[in-house]
């Protein structure tokens, strides 16, 4: 059943390349279209456009190249990218309990679980984002690691780390697997070290040196204690039983040859769990724990079903953690359905779904609106950059992350004030009126000061207020 949903979010997501499901999805297809297009990544952030690149570059170029090839299809490129790497992992981790156990069934319970477990890849495989990518090939590589090819499997992390920066836990789980041999630790150190520092000074070099400040400076957000509370409950409600299961089975089932891998993976996922606390986090902060523990209980599942007394423990965890989650999975169900159904209607869909900046609930806007901004000549400043990408148009500041960057002093505002008081922008759309209160909005008081001077009203639409340069 649950497979059944996993197949039908990835259709409903993949039938609706326009449509933006999460928050930040936007930002990787404007990094992706400027591949496709000549232009580089990591721009100067002294300058408009201002577009955070927050990731190592490697999914921006392979969608960005198979959008050049195939054509911009909006988010389905980069979705189908992210499908089928969630995919290959899979079968990488199935691949990899397979030689453990020397059984398939076993090794399929372990994809199983890894593709369906607890509302973490069943959401984030059919996303136009990093991370699927990053993590299919870090379980590709810990798969080449758990036989011993240890150069192939540096290479894998190497592309990894190339794809989302922060997959580091897995490259030092292998080291700390390869002690106290040596030699095959410095050679594994030794690729893995060496082609890091060559791809970031070159990066560096390619950049003007503003690779670093998109990569590492400004992904430095603060802790955020709300953030955290509201993550880790989610966390414990769906998480929990499996988690557990998995912990109690390290300290339980006694190490076997090519086990040690996994297990120091599983460790280092959850000694990096807190960091979910930073501002910014999401579910997306448990895909390594999620394959780590799918791998530990599977293997669980193995030992336990030769002793004749725990033969039902294992089970019994699984299918716990899984009736667990029945609420989260029928209210994805419901969504996933009604993706298909809007999808498959002769006539299309007459609105697109953005992402809010308050609620969980999407931004339904009218095609004929983001048609006619598709047509609007000039720079368009909106506060949704979803709405900026589904109309062809450059992100030209992302109003959320600058104003972080701001308060958090790794960033002057005085770019996006210039261009404002220059009248740059031939449009201004933004979800609620500048004549209203800053707090809880993507804008600072400041650059709201400065819109209302440069710029009058011109009206409503589709839930956007819209401002034109002033004629005075």
């Amino acid at each position: 059943m649950y497979l059944v949903l996993f197949a039908m979010c990835a259709a409903g997501r993949l039938a609706r390349p326009t449509d933006e499901f999460t928050y930040g999805e936007s930002w990787l297809l404007d990094g992706a279209r400027q591949v496709a297009s000549g232009a580089g990544l990591y721009a100067p952030a002294d300058r408009v456009p201002l577009m955070h690149i927050a990731y190592t570059p490697l999914y921006y170029v392979v969608v960005g190249a198979l959008s050049y090839v195939v054509g911009d299809h909006g988010y389905t490129v980069g979705r189908a990218v992210s499908l089928v790497a969630t995919l290959v992992g899979a079968a990488a981790l199935a691949w990899s309990v397979k030689r453990l156990t020397c059984r398939w069934p076993v090794a399929a319970l372990g994809a199983g679980l890894f593709l369906t477990q607890n509302l973490t890849t069943l959401l984030w495989a059919p996303l136009h984002r990093v991370d699927p990518l990053a993590l299919g090939f870090t379980l590709v590589g810990l798969a080449l690691a758990t036989t011993g090819r240890v150069s192939l499997a540096a290479g894998m992390f190497l592309l990894a780390l190339a794809t989302k920066q922060t997959f580091l836990v897995a490259p030092i789980a292998v080291a700390c697997a390869l002690w106290p041999c040596r030699a095959r630790l410095a050679r594994f150190a030794a690729i893995l070290a060496g082609g890091s520092v060559v791809g970031i000074g070159i990066a560096q070099w390619l950049t003007g040196g503003w690779f670093l400040w998109h990569t590492v400076t400004a992904n430095s957000n603060e802790p955020d204690l709300d953030t955290f509370a509201t993550l880790m409950g989610s966390f414990m409600q769906f998480n929990g039983l499996p988690i557990l299961a998995a912990l109690v089975s390290l300290f339980v089932l006694p190490v076997r040859p090519g086990e040690r891998v996994w297990r120091l993976y599983f460790v280092g996922c959850l000694l990096t769990l807190p960091m979910i606390a930073k501002v910014g986090a999401s579910s997306n902060y448990w895909l390594e724990l999620t394959a780590a523990t799918s791998v530990l209980l599977a293997l669980a599942s193995h030992r336990l079903a030769a002793w004749p007394a725990s033969r039902l423990v294992a089970p019994t965890a699984i299918a716990g953690s899984l009736l667990i989650a029945v609420p989260a999975y029928q209210a994805t169900a419901v969504q996933a359905a009604e993706n298909l159904i809007e999808a498959s209607r002769p006539a299309g869909p007459h609105y697109l779904s953005l992402v809010a900046d308050r609620g969980a609930a999407p931004y339904r806007v009218d095609t004929a609106f983001i048609a006619d901004i598709a047509r609007e000549p000039g720079d368009l400043l909106t506060d949704n950059s979803g709405l900026a990408v589904a109309a062809g148009k450059r992100i030209a500041y992302e109003f959320q992350i600058f104003q972080l960057l701001n308060v958090e002093g790794y960033w002057s505002d005085r770019p996006i004030l210039d261009a404002v008081a220059a009248r740059r922008f031939s449009l201004v759309a933004v979800m609620h009126p500048l004549e209203g209160p800053a707090q809880g909005t993507r804008w600072t008081a400041t650059l709201r000061d400065a819109l209302t001077a440069a710029y009058e009203p011109a009206g409503t639409r589709a839930g956007f207020w819209l401002y034109r340069p002033r004629t005075d």
